[in-house]
């Protein structure tokens, strides 16, 4: 009986644990690139090097668009 109710509380506390650990890591926003326009991907992608210091977007409609001078824009409409 008190194996069964000290096996249940280690693995209550396990999961417990394990719950919180991956309640607050956040997935890593990738940039992914096609033309010139980058999308944000909750995926892994390989992002060209001019990407990698982009921050994650506040919302997931926002998006990087390249000028016609070659600079990028980051553009995030209100929707």
């Amino acid at each position: 009986m008190l194996r069964t109710v000290l096996f249940t509380t280690l693995l209550a506390g396990t999961a417990l644990a394990a719950a919180s650990l991956f309640a607050v890591t956040p997935a890593k926003a990738e940039w992914l690139c096609a033309g010139d326009t980058c999308r944000w991907v909750a995926w892994d992608v390989d992002e060209p090097d001019f990407a990698l210091g982009w921050p994650d977007p506040p919302r997931a409609s926002c998006f990087w668009r390249q000028g016609i001078l070659g600079r990028w824009k980051f553009i995030c409409p209100n929707r």
